[in-house]
C-alpha cells in the first residue's frame, strides 16, 4: 500500500493531527517499556545443593542477590545494611531458596504444633507477636495467579509454615473499601506436600557472635549477628500436582520479606520497591518477577 502524496487543504489538517498523535505515541513507548522491569534471572543448578544452611554451593555464588531493604512503613528510610539478602536457584525437581539475616537480637518462637505429611512433619512458627519482638522470614511465591499463591514462613529455630493463600476476586475487591487481613483466606490445613521421593527440606545455620560462639535465639541479654537459611520446595507441590514442571523461560512472582521485632514494634522490609501500604498479599501483581534460565 502506498501513501497518497497529494492532500487537499481540507484533508491535510486531520492527517497532520493523526501523524502528530502517532509521533507522540512512538515517543512515549520507551518510557512505557521501561516502566515494566525485566524479570531477574533464576539460574538452573547442575548440582543439587545440600540443604544444611551453609550456602557454600556454587549455585549460591552464581545466584543474583535479592536485597530486602524496602520498608513497609513508607515513612522509614531503607537501611544502609540490608537486614536480609535472599537468593533463588532451580532444577527440574525443586525451587531452592536461600537467605542471610543480619540481626543483633534473634527471637524465634514456635506454636508447639506441627504440619506437613506424616513422614515430613515440620514444627510451626509463630507468625506475629510484636510484644515479644518476634523475627520471621517470609516468602510469597506466585506462578500462575496473583490471586492464589503460597506464603512461607521460616525462622532461626527452623520452624516452618507453608500457607496456601486465596484473595477475593476482582469483583469482590471492588466492593471492599479497604482490603485487610479478614478478607484473605488462609488455607492453614493445606500445607505444601511432598511429591513422592521429592521432599521439602529446610535448614538454618546460626552465625557466630563476636566471641565465636553461635548466635543464641531468645536470649535478650547477649548480642547475636544473625543466621542463614535454606529451603528446598518440590515444583509439583508448589504447582498443586501439575504433571509437568516449569521449563526455561517460565516467569514467577516472588517477594522476600523480613520481620524484625524491635522494642515491641513489628518492622517489615521487603524486596519489592514502591509497594502500596497494604498487606503484601494485595500487591501480588507488583511483586518482583523472575525468569527461569540456564
Amino acid at each position: 500500500m502506498e501513501l497518497e502524496t497529494t492532500a487537499t487543504a481540507t484533508t491535510r489538517a486531520p492527517m497532520e493531527r493523526a501523524i502528530s498523535r502517532l509521533a507522540f505515541i512512538l515517543a512515549c513507548l520507551p518510557a512505557v517499556l521501561l516502566a515494566a522491569p525485566k524479570p531477574a534471572p533464576i539460574h538452573r543448578t547442575a548440582t543439587v545443593p545440600i540443604i544444611d544452611g551453609r550456602l557454600n554451593e556454587a549455585c549460591w555464588k552464581k545466584a543474583q542477590p535479592i536485597r530486602v531493604v524496602h520498608p513497609h512503613d513508607q515513612t522509614r528510610k531503607p537501611p544502609a545494611t540490608p537486614p536480609m539478602i535472599a537468593k533463588v536457584a532451580w532444577d527440574a525437581d525443586y525451587l531452592y531458596l536461600a537467605y542471610e539475616v543480619t540481626d543483633a537480637n534473634l527471637v524465634a518462637l514456635g506454636t508447639g504444633r506441627e504440619a506437613g505429611p506424616p513422614k515430613n512433619r515440620r514444627p510451626q512458627a509463630v507468625e506475629y507477636a510484636p510484644k515479644k519482638d518476634l523475627d520471621l522470614v517470609e516468602f510469597f511465591i506466585a506462578v500462575d495467579s496473583h490471586r492464589v499463591f503460597w506464603e512461607i514462613h521460616h525462622n532461626a529455630a527452623n520452624h516452618l509454615n507453608t500457607l496456601w493463600i486465596e484473595l477475593p476476586t476482582a469483583a469482590q475487591l471492588e466492593k471492599i473499601p479497604k482490603p485487610g487481613y479478614s478478607h484473605i483466606t488462609f488455607h492453614r490445613n493445606r500445607h505444601l506436600p511432598d511429591d513422592g521421593p521429592r521432599t521439602l527440606q529446610r535448614a538454618i545455620r546460626l552465625k557466630p557472635k563476636p566471641n565465636g560462639q553461635p548466635s543464641t535465639p531468645n536470649q535478650p541479654n547477649d548480642r547475636d549477628t544473625g543466621y542463614t537459611g535454606e529451603l528446598r520446595l518440590p515444583w509439583r507441590s508448589l504447582l498443586l500436582g501439575r504433571k509437568t514442571t516449569p521449563a526455561i523461560g517460565t516467569i514467577l512472582s516472588l517477594l522476600a520479606v523480613q520481620l524484625n521485632g524491635v522494642q515491641e514494634r513489628a518492622i517489615y522490609h521487603s524486596s519489592g520497591d514502591g509497594l502500596p501500604n497494604l498487606m503484601y498479599h494485595y500487591s501480588a501483581a507488583q511483586w518482583p518477577t523472575f525468569q527461569l534460565t540456564d
